[in-house]
């Protein structure tokens, strides 16, 4: 049933000029530095304080909700913000005329502190971080004196992070020593693997359809009754919990309604605004506790129920899911009843899109390196199908895409889904022409593709069609996989590494890091090597595993997850907590970095060192010899030269087959090995390919490969082919198509860059041409390509947004998996981006890029 009812798709007749006080909240936004705010951890370690709960061998689910009921009754209940910092950390006077009362902090935009996991990190940066060069964050001196003196010490060996480390490591100070490093040392190496769960789970979408529908006070009498059917005393325990928390959220929302309702009765308030005030205050005494009633009610029980998540969970990765298939319902009902226009509903989606972003992560300095310049990573995801497979499509999707290119924020992080015998061309064009506007976003996924790998990975039919994207871009079944699919981060290149130097790591000297496979020069053919490489692999996948397992464990005993449970498929029925396996899907996720380098590197030792002429070939020990100077030197610069030349070494990307076939058995591997794996709530393991910005922080710390790259430089971006050694658009999305989607199925990240052409329409045809064609079966006679995001925009335009980034303030990029404000990415990150082949779509061929002749 087609329900498309807007006679222009574009919307072409609204624009932001039309919205003045909407105008204006994004002119404060950009202009607002963020700010740290200290309302949460002061209000956590108050409670933890006055419960005794720090002294505590395990902390109980309800002790926990007892806790966050609490802070959500004794929260500041901001309506309207009226000042923020610039970035010369000076003040300025905001005039808030927002719909949606309420925030994710104190501040117009804030960083949030969890004590319980890496705030402590911000510690010793605390006096510094307001006058830092990049991505600095406001804090005031009292505020670090409260941080310092009240709320830090208490949690000195009570993060995750630091009861892991005194409950599995006790003893152990983690530094290089002479005996084999244990799985924490290798971690704070920085180069063999990222665990995150010391930062967060978060990469989740709550389920919003009760709340929604009955209301959190039906979700209460739901708790009551669950808990009286019960004799088994843990559940009993959830359900009580669940009730906390759902008080909690009312209780946020009354006092929100009850400010608003104050702030009203100002002697000097001018009509619109005691209007706008008295119309807040009526609402949120309504929703969330009871059902919403109309599309703006709908609107703020989403965002008050996402302000309590992110009370609980740190704002990284959590993601808000089909929002246009979730909140369709209440604008049909308005649109039809004439209770709300298109106009209207433009307006309310762009301010929840502000509110979305009013905070950003906590990020210390050397975090800047691997995660810089991202926002939240607030993932939305639209359009595709229904989880019957049939065309889901509708006018909320469009309006939603409109939102999205007025705006031009990077949070939140938008998704569109795209199946290619349901979805209409009208709509691909349009989400290729909101790239080109906004230079960035959305990313587009194959639905195909997606359903394939999820049906792969045991789910039903209606759970792998009802997809949602997580964080960057990893898709999972909406509202019922609890599934951290950041779990681990693993640098693939230094299991590479350890084949070629029998466990050792030249970031890390003469220490025996892997297993102690056989000298290379010693090996009679590439199988000799693929096995090293991949019992290599399979070390590092067993150490990342087992620490992140640990990490879950403490978890379980000291960070239960009450409200997301609420707010999710399982955790209710089986009256269990999320983080101990409540969710109807479980799952662990893993990200590779340095993939195409790698897959290269393996091409150039195939064909160099074991099939090419005894004349020609290079020695394992010449080729070692070239790693080990940098390829500098006459000899060894020659060497480097042709690994790197696409001509002469088979590349991934040029659709040569030997590159595209190691490529297959690499993804291939990864996944059998991954997927073969438990994690510590019973789930497996999957396996995706998007690497932020950490593919520039691991190619920092990694020496030269046998591709040619040289030192220290960017590996390639999530799944893309390395750049400038791909002439053809053709055939790197040929390459990248050919890759089994069962294999993918944490999702990838293919970054392609266009040049900006002056025929827009044009432009925005062979985009979306471009687009269907790649997610054909036509691209290597499988599903597809899996995934694909952009960046329209000229190399020329970076580098002068780099000579003056004041002028560029909001120039969005994609980086990989998400997109930041140019000006926020460090130097490394920004030189990555300029140097990635530049596309002309009118031709196919590349800008900047070396010609195959």
């Amino acid at each position: 049933m087609n329900q498309v009812t807007l006679g222009d798709v574009s919307l072409r007749g609204i624009s932001l000029d039309q919205y003045d006080e909407l105008g204006k909240m994004r002119d404060a936004y950009f202009q607002a530095v963020p700010e740290i705010c200290i309302e949460r951890p002061c209000l956590v370690t108050n409670f933890h304080l006055e419960m005794g709960l720090l002294d505590q061998p395990r902390i109980s689910i309800l002790d926990k909700a007892r806790v966050y009921r609490k802070v959500l009754e004794e929260r500041e209940p901001i309506v309207s913000h009226t000042s923020a910092r610039d970035h010369n950390m000076r003040e300025f006077s905001i005039d808030d005329t927002s719909p949606f009362a309420g925030s994710t902090t104190s501040k117009f935009k804030g960083v949030l502190l969890h004590p319980e996991l890496l705030a402590l990190a911000m510690w010793s940066e605390l006096n510094t971080v307001s006058d830092r060069s990049q991505n600095p964050f406001f804090i005031d001196k009292n505020d670090i004196e409260t941080l310092t003196l009240a709320i830090f010490p208490h949690w000195l060996k009570k993060s995750v992070w630091e009861i892991t480390r005194y409950r599995d490591y006790p003893g152990q100070f983690h530094t290089i020593t002479s005996r084999e490093p244990d799985n924490m040392t290798l971690l704070q190496n920085a180069v063999f693997f990222i665990t995150s769960k010391v930062l967060c789970i978060s990469h989740a979408i709550p389920d919003f359809s009760k709340a929604l529908d009955s209301g959190l006070g039906s979700m209460i009498e739901e708790a009551i009754r669950k808990e009286h059917e019960t004799s088994d005393s843990s559940k009993k325990q959830f359900y009580q919990a669940v009730r906390e928390t759902m008080e909690g959220i009312i209780s946020y929302s009354t006092n929100l309604a009850n400010q608003a309702r104050e702030d009203s009765k100002r002697a000097d308030i001018d009509p619109a605004e005691k209007s706008r005030l008295e119309e807040i205050a009526q609402i949120y005494r309504n929703v969330p506790k009871k059902p919403a009633r109309t599309f703006r009610e709908a609107l703020t029980t989403v965002w008050i129920c996402w302000t309590a998540i992110h009370l609980e969970n740190p704002n990284v990765g959590m993601s808000l899911g089909r929002l246009d298939q979730v909140l369709y319902p209440y604008y049909k009902r308005d649109i039809s009843s004439g209770a709300l226009t298109v106009r209207r509903a433009i307006e309310l989606i762009c301010y929840l899109w502000l509110k979305i972003g009013d905070h950003v992560p906590m990020m210390p300095e050397t975090g800047e390196q691997l995660f810089g310049g991202t926002g939240s990573n607030q993932a939305i995801t639209l359009g595709g199908v229904d989880k019957n497979g049939n065309d889901a499509v509708n006018d909320l999707t469009y309006i939603m895409l409109k939102a999205t290119e007025l705006m031009r924020l990077r949070d939140p992080n938008l998704n569109a889904r795209y199946h290619s015998g349901k979805n209409s061309d009208e709509y691909l064009k349009r989400i290729t022409e909101v790239n080109i506007k906004t230079g960035a976003t959305p990313a587009i996924h194959n639905d195909r593709a997606v359903f394939k790998a999820l049906r792969s990975k045991g789910h039903s039919t209606e759970q792998a069609w009802d997809y949602g994207i997580v964080g960057c871009v990893e898709p999972v079944s909406a509202g019922r996989t609890y599934g951290h699919n950041a779990a681990i981060i693993l640098n693939l290149a230094s299991t590479l590494e350890m084949a070629l130097f029998q466990g050792k790591h030249r970031h890390t000297g003469n220490k025996q890091i892997g297993l102690q496979t056989d000298n290379p020069a010693i090996f009679n053919d590439y199988a000799q090597f693929w096995d090293a490489f991949k019992r290599q692999t399979e070390c590092l996948i067993d150490r990342a595993v087992e620490l992140n397992n640990q990490f879950g464990k403490t978890h379980q005993d000291f960070y239960p997850t009450p409200i997301l449970s609420a707010f999710f498929e399982g955790p209710m029925d089986k009256g269990v907590d999320l983080i101990q396996g409540g969710a109807t899907i479980n799952s662990s996720g893993a990200a590779i970095v340095g993939f195409a380098d790698v897959v290269d590197s393996l091409a150039a030792i195939r064909k160099w060192v074991f099939e090419i002429d005894d004349n020609q070939k290079i020695s394992f020990p010449r080729l070692l010899a070239a790693l080990s100077k940098d390829f500098v030197g006459n000899t060894h610069e020659a060497i480097g030269k042709l690994l790197w030349n696409q001509n002469k070494t088979p590349k991934f990307g040029n659709e040569h087959p030997v590159a595209d076939q190691i490529a297959r058995d690499v993804v291939t591997m990864l996944d059998e090995q991954f997927g073969c794996r438990v994690n510590y709530r019973g789930g497996h393991y999957r396996v995706g390919y998007w690497t932020m910005t950490i593919h520039a922080a691991f190619g920092k710390l990694t020496q030269s490969l046998p591709n040619g790259r040289k030192a220290r430089q960017n590996f390639a971006s999530g799944i893309t082919p390395v750049s400038n050694v791909t002439p053809y658009l053709s055939k790197a999305l040929g390459s990248v198509a050919q890759l089994p989607a069962e294999a993918l199925s944490s999702g990838v990240a293919l970054n392609i860059k266009y040049t900006p052409e002056t025929d827009v329409v044009l432009m925005r045809d062979n985009f979306a041409a471009t687009v269907k064609a790649f997610f054909s079966s036509d691209f290597g006679g499988r599903d597809g390509g899996f995934e694909i995001q952009f960046n329209i925009v000229s190399r020329e335009t970076l580098k002068a947004a780099q000579r003056r980034p004041e002028l560029h303030g909001d120039l969005l990029v994609r980086v990989s998996g998400y997109t930041a404000y140019f000006r926020d990415l460090n130097p490394q990150m920004q030189e990555e981006i300029i140097q990635r082949t530049e596309y002309l779509l009118s031709t196919g061929n590349a800008q900047h890029c070396i010609e195959i002749s």
